[in-house]
Order: structure tokens, then C-alpha cells, then sequence
């Protein structure tokens, strides 16, 4: 088992112990880094971010209550298409009986014990899931390492999760052995191409001989598929065509380069960057957007998401597996002849900042657009859900040694991954760039309110433990703002008197509240000049509405008018007009 990660290029497991994985521990801790976590929920949100990063991420749990609190983490790695791996430790063969084991799933009333609820569980998501076995009869071979090969293969292959659990008293059996291809590339693959290729090229050609002002539109298939996004970018460049992606597909491609119209959703797109694809775009080649429409992705089914419906389309979703199909109809394009279009990209000020003024989400990424504009070093994004999340999407990204610059999850899963996520980075930063990140390097970051901060700030231990550098903006106003009706008692996240510089400290790191714009940008040079560390810069975050950002205040009115609020209807409507 080690063997085979290591030959998917993992060397990490991000997990947390227990006595049905104990056995498994002991055959890993000398072959792979065996990194805890502070609970299990954690160590899968840190493997989704590890297969965000690496390429492929790796959890290990105990039986049951170990796994179950990785569902949500497993439903994450389902909607973003992560290979995540997902292993637990389970009860040996020779206990599988009318015994309920201690963790199984079975109440006092039951009349059978249940050994498959963390099976069935993440089968229900529709993720694989099999438990490993070794020969049932004498004569019968133990197959469990081929079958284990063959479901990481299967994560890493379709960039999906899988559920493995490993029964405890096989962990030292004798497997049958098997033999590992001679890289990744030979991996066992589809071997059809699916025809009419040349025929959907010679189409986008046609097209783009007509067109005076294209737009490639690209989407989050592409986001893990390296060779897929070389070749689009090579695409882009031979023929000065401009990009933009969906919103989940965000800093896929560098933001700072010419061609680049950041990404686009409907009324929530910078207003100049909205005006120019929406009024002078005349032709959209749409590349790997999703199968099925996702609201967040199409501007929340406002109406307003006019690539959606753009007459004039090509659209190219990939449905082979790697994605073989788009890559060979670019390869066509590349050959093909056409010429070189003639872009200037759409400026976008984004007003004037003073550095007496009020720091806040108003103005933040527009602080920290300029910091990166000088700055030649990549600030790699980790937004936390909520406010944050929402904020980020005006943050312009450099290229990163990591192949991305904006790392989430979107929405769809559960409060709490920016930390873990950050984690998982910060431990390949770190081994990119040696022991220590040392100044010149790239800089994490991450972003987040203070209830995200609380659901999650365990894992800083972590980051004092490998020696991790990190710079936390903690924006915060003691409450969950985003979509809420009321001042209800259960949106309030926090206390005035928390003293979250404080807690830093003690897990060895510093901090500063920052309320004007030069002390924000003063002392967040300071720290990524450092590079070294935990450091946290709280930012005291306004709930008044000039302080909001303009997706803030957007989405915000969105979801009351959703919920039937008469004025939000009423304005919504107006704005949508």
C-alpha cells in the first residue's frame, strides 16, 4: 500500500489514530509521513487540500467513528473532482461475527450487527467504496494489494475519491505481488478516442475566422488537469486570445498576464470586465465547464449570466477521462492557421485608496492587489467560506510554484477547510522551498472571519508542530453577516473580549489589529518579508454597508430576496434590470 501511493506521488497521510488503525500505522510510520491531525473531519478537509496541490491526497481514520466524520470532507472531494483517498482502519476477519464491536454502528434494540455503515455511508455519495480482503479458502489468493492499486488508479484517473477500509489482522498478510507500470503515463487508460475531433476543430477554426473579438471561456474540469491547461494557455498565447474562467475556476491561469479578464459571473463581474465580454466579445469558445449547471458557478440563477446563453458558442465540456478529448482538438487548433488577434484588456481602476482610511472588506482586495502588483512573489489565497470567500473573488492572483494562486473549496461544503487547506500547501511550499520558506518564496494567506477562524483554529497547533509560515487576515465582527435575515442569537460566532492576538501567541506566533489601510499594508509587508511563523492581522470588520464589498452586498441581497424579503425583491429585481 505504501508502495503504491508513493508511486501516485504521495509520501503524506494526513489522519488521526485509533485501535483499528493501529496496525496500519505501524506498517506506514517507516515508508510515509504520517502527519496527525486535530480531528478527523480536519484530516480529510487537509487531504482534499493536499490533492488540490500534490495532485492526490490521503486520509487515514479509525473504523466508523474515525471515517463517518470524513463524509463531509468526502462529499467536498466529490463535487470539486479530487483524487482523495480515503482509508480506515476496520474490524478483522476474524471478528466479523453476531458480536456488535465497540464503534460498530448498532443500538441496543437491533436484532443484527452492522459491520458496513461507513461503507454504505460513502457509497451513498456515490463515491466507490470497498473493504480489502485476503483469501477466503486455501486456495484462493490474497489479491488486496492489486485491489487497493486498482482503486487509487481509479481516484487518481477520474479525479475522484474513493473509501478503502482495511481489515486489521490482514495489515501483515501476504499479498499476491504485483508489479507497478513505468510511470504514471502508461497507467492502464481508456484507449478509445472519440471520433468527429477533427471535425469539432475545423469548427472552432471556422468560427474564429469570423470572429473579431473572441473570448475563451474556461471551467473547473481543467482546474487538476496540468496538461490540459498547458495547452489552452498555449492556445491563448499563439493566437492573443483572452481568457476568462468561472468563478470555480479561479486562478487556474495567471491573472496578472495581458490576456487575462480574471473570472466571470454575470452581475457580480468587475463592471468594466462585465461591459467588454457581455458588449464586445463576438465569439465564446467554452472549455471544460461543468456537466451539470451549479448556481454559485452561473451567477445563482439570476439571469444575468450571459455566457450562459451567448448566441454565438462553442461549447467543449470533455467527457474522456484526463480530458483526452480537449486536449486533442487544441492540439488541432494549434496547427491550424489562424491569425493573431488584436486585445486590449479593459481597465479597472478600482478607485483610489488613502492610507488613513478604514481597512475593511470594502477596500481589502484592492490593499492587497497593489501589495501583489509590486510584489514578485505569488500570495497563494486560502478564503475561508463566507464573506471572505465572497471578497476574494476581486483578488487579482500571480502564478504560484504550486500551479495555483486561489485555493478553496466553493461553497458547497462544510465551514472550515481554509486552515486545513492551508496546511497541506504550506507542507509542500515547505518542501519546495526548503526547511524553513525562506524570504523570495511563495506566501501563504489566508482569509477568514471569525466564525470560520473558530471552526478550525485547533489546527494551528500544526502549523507550531512543521514549522509552517502562514499570514492570517482575521476579519472580524463577531457574527456570521453573510446571508442572514435578522441579529438572531445563533448567527453570533464570537465575543468582544476574545483576544485572538493572544492565542496566537501561544501557539508561537504574533499578530496586530490593523484598522487604516497603511497599517494593514505596513505590517502585512513586514510579514511576508518574514515569511516565517504564524502571523495574524485582525481587521475590524464593519456590518454598515459602505463597508461591504460590492459581492457582499450583492449576494447578500440575493439570498433575502430568495427568501422573499418585499424590499429585497423589490431591489433586486431593480438591479438585475
Amino acid at each position: 500500500m505504501a508502495q503504491t501511493l508513493a508511486f501516485f506521488g504521495s509520501r503524506r497521510i494526513y489522519g488521526v489514530g485509533g485501535d483499528f488503525a493501529a496496525n496500519l500505522i505501524s506498517a506506514f510510520e517507516d515508508e510515509l509521513d504520517i502527519c496527525p491531525s486535530s480531528n478527523e473531519m480536519h484530516a480529510g478537509f487537509t487531504a482534499c487540500g493536499q490533492a488540490e496541490v500534490e495532485g492526490l491526497g490521503v486520509c487515514l481514520t479509525t473504523y466508523t467513528v474515525g471515517s463517518l466524520p470524513c463524509v463531509s470532507a468526502a462529499a467536498l472531494a466529490l463535487t470539486e473532482k479530487l483524487p482523495v483517498v480515503f482509508i480506515s482502519g476496520a474490524p478483522g476477519e476474524n471478528e466479523i461475527n453476531h458480536m456488535a464491536l465497540h464503534h460498530t454502528v448498532s443500538s441496543c434494540s437491533t436484532w443484527r450487527s452492522e459491520y458496513d455503515a461507513a461503507l454504505e455511508s460513502f457509497k451513498a455519495l456515490g463515491i466507490r467504496s470497498e473493504r480489502l480482503q485476503g483469501e477466503r479458502n486455501p486456495g484462493q489468493p490474497n489479491v488486496a494489494g492489486e485491489h487497493f492499486f486498482r482503486l487509487v488508479a481509479h481516484a487518481f484517473l477520474n479525479k475522484e475519491p474513493v473509501f478503502i477500509e482495511v481489515p486489521r489482522d490482514l495489515v501483515a498478510d501476504k499479498t499476491q505481488a504485483i508489479e507497478f507500470p513505468p510511470s504514471l503515463c502508461q497507467l492502464p487508460q481508456e484507449v478509445f478516442l472519440l471520433k468527429g475531433v477533427s471535425l469539432v476543430a475545423q469548427q472552432v477554426v471556422a468560427k474564429l475566422l469570423a470572429a473579431n473579438k473572441p473570448l475563451l471561456y474556461l471551467g473547473e474540469k481543467a482546474k487538476l488537469n496540468k496538461e490540459l491547461l498547458a495547452v489552452v494557455k498555449r492556445f491563448c498565447h499563439q493566437y492573443q486570445i483572452p481568457y476568462t474562467t468561472t468563478w470555480f475556476a479561479k486562478g487556474v491561469l495567471d491573472e496578472f498576464e495581458p490576456l487575462s479578464l480574471g473570472a466571470y459571473n454575470g452581475v457580480f463581474t468587475d463592471e468594466q470586465v462585465r461591459d467588454y465580454i457581455e458588449n464586445e466579445v463576438d465569439y465564446v469558445l467554452e472549455v471544460a465547464t461543468s456537466i451539470y449547471q451549479l448556481d454559485t458557478n452561473t451567477a445563482f440563477d439570476t439571469g444575468t449570466h450571459l455566457l450562459n446563453d451567448f448566441e454565438n458558442k462553442t461549447i467543449l465540456k470533455g467527457t474522456s477521462q484526463l480530458e483526452k478529448d480537449l486536449i486533442g482538438i487544441f492540439e488541432q487548433l494549434l496547427a491550424a492557421d489562424l491569425p493573431v488577434f488584436d486585445f486590449t484588456s479593459p481597465t479597472s481602476t478600482g478607485g483610489e485608496l488613502f492610507a488613513d482610511e478604514k481597512i475593511d472588506f470594502h477596500n481589502l482586495t484592492r490593499v492587497l492587489n497593489s501589495l501583489q502588483s509590486l510584489d514578485q512573489r505569488a500570495y497563494v489565497y486560502f478564503p475561508e467560506i463566507g464573506n471572505s470567500y465572497f471578497a476574494s473573488y476581486s483578488l487579482k492572483t500571480r502564478m504560484s510554484s504550486l500551479g495555483r494562486s486561489w485555493i478553496t473549496n466553493p461553497w458547497y461544503a462544510a465551514m472550515g477547510t481554509s486552515l486545513p487547506y492551508a496546511r497541506a500547501a504550506c507542507k509542500q511550499l515547505q518542501q519546495l522551498g526548503g526547511k524553513k520558506t525562506a524570504t523570495g518564496k511563495d506566501v501563504a494567506v489566508v482569509i477568514t472571519g471569525d466564525g470560520g477562524f473558530n471552526f478550525q483554529l485547533n489546527d494551528l497547533i500544526h502549523f507550531l508542530r512543521d514549522d509552517l509560515s502562514v499570514i492570517i487576515i482575521y476579519m472580524r465582527n463577531d457574527i456570521f453577516h453573510l446571508g442572514k435575515n435578522s441579529d438572531a442569537e445563533i448567527y453570533h460566532c464570537s465575543d468582544k473580549n476574545f483576544d485572538v492576538i493572544s492565542l496566537v501567541k501561544a501557539y508561537g506566533g504574533e499578530g496586530k489589529r490593523c484598522t487604516t489601510v497603511a497599517e494593514f499594508r505596513d505590517y502585512f509587508s513586514a510579514c511576508a518579508d518574514a515569511n516565517s511563523g504564524i502571523k495574524l492581522i485582525e481587521v475590524p470588520a464593519s456590518l454598515e454597508e459602505q463597508y461591504q464589498c460590492r459581492e457582499i452586498s450583492l449576494l447578500n441581497l440575493y439570498i433575502k430576496a430568495r427568501n422573499g424579503i418585499p424590499q429585497a425583491v423589490i431591489d433586486w429585481n431593480e438591479i438585475k434590470r
